[in-house]
């Protein structure tokens, strides 16, 4: 690759992402481009909310990420597996005795990480909705936290900050139990007033803080296997666990398949409800979060793509599509990186 982009080939994609915020009524948006180690791209637009005086975003604002947090929970079980602290094939009831044993059954870690366990756990009571392996239910990221501490005795956010942020000199990824001026605001519609999610600094609640810059550290931080900067931050086989698929051999075919709560491409699969983009390649893998924000890996092109929103709004389906919208970004970042 030339090492002098033409910084006119980002048109299309900052103009995509720009619709976008407005269209859904974000305030500020941003979009990291990384590709084989360096970031080739950046764009920053509005603010962190809509009112007066409000800091305008900058590479240094930290969106909320929401579910794209997931990945970090994941990793952090990653890495007790490879230490030997837990093992994909333990069972949810060597963890959880409250619950009813028959109901949870054969229902283990896998099928936690891979959003399969049919299982719905609320209070303290369970009751299953289809069997372990057969179909695709929300996120629990909560559960895998609790089982990672019981088993190493750590919190998600001890073991990511001694490992990774620390290591790493990252301080734009952050569990915020209060606010600072560089946190973007949450927007839940024009009318009401802005928010910031806040919460415990354990790593199992939605206040996970990250600036775009870091976000896409993260996804490159994947995409190398653990190496930055010539060197190997955590072993190589914590990532390849993490980024290929733990979905169940039973899982049927039109359900997408996980990695360490990652959802990743393959061609395989025939589901209409497909959050990778057609024209990425297979053993992409992607998060997403509820305020618009991601993260994309493409492998193949040695590609980060990471764009960040703070819309919380309800848009109506006939305005916006969020399987359209994601879909579309992930394809608009293929076809720029084939001109390169």
């Amino acid at each position: 690759m030339s090492t002098k982009i033409n910084k006119n080939i980002f048109g299309a994609i900052d103009k995509y992402n720009e619709s976008v915020k407005k269209r859904i009524s974000s305030s500020g948006s941003a979009l990291v481009i990384m590709k084989d180690n360096k970031i080739i791209h950046e764009w920053y637009s509005g603010s962190h909310h809509f009112g007066k005086g409000a800091r305008m975003i900058d590479s240094s604002s930290q969106f909320n990420v929401y579910s794209a947090r997931v990945t970090y929970v994941g990793l952090a079980v990653a890495v007790a597996v490879f230490e030997g602290y837990l093992n994909l094939e333990d069972k949810l009831s060597d963890f959880f005795s409250e619950l009813d044993s028959e109901i949870v059954g054969e229902t283990t870690i896998r099928h936690l990480l891979t959003r399969s366990t049919g299982l719905k756990i609320d209070g303290g009571k369970v009751k299953r909705v289809f069997e372990p392996g057969t179909n695709i239910e929300g996120k629990r990221p909560d559960l895998l936290a609790k089982i990672h501490n019981i088993s190493t005795g750590k919190s998600i956010s001890e073991v990511l900050i001694e490992k990774v942020f620390q290591p790493l000199t990252w301080n734009q990824s952050e569990w915020m139990t209060e606010g600072k001026s560089t946190l973007v605001c949450d927007i839940h519609s024009l009318q009401s007033p802005p928010t910031i999610r806040l919460g415990s600094n354990a790593g199992d609640e939605r206040n996970l803080f990250v600036s775009a810059r870091e976000l896409a550290y993260w996804g490159n931080l994947h995409l190398y296997k653990g190496m930055v900067h010539d060197k190997q931050v955590l072993a190589k086989e914590i990532f390849e666990l993490s980024t290929s698929i733990q979905s169940p051999s039973n899982l049927p075919n039109v359900h997408p398949k996980f990695g360490f709560l990652w959802w990743i491409k393959d061609n395989d699969t025939c589901c209409n409800y497909n959050e990778m983009g057609s024209e990425l390649p297979e053993g992409s893998y992607q998060i997403l979060g509820a305020s618009n924000c991601s993260c994309t890996v493409i492998p193949e092109y040695n590609t980060v793509a990471v764009r960040m929103n703070n819309s919380l709004c309800e848009i109506p389906k006939e305005d916006y599509s969020y399987i359209e919208d994601i879909n579309t970004f992930g394809n608009l970042v293929v076809s720029i990186i084939k001109e390169l």
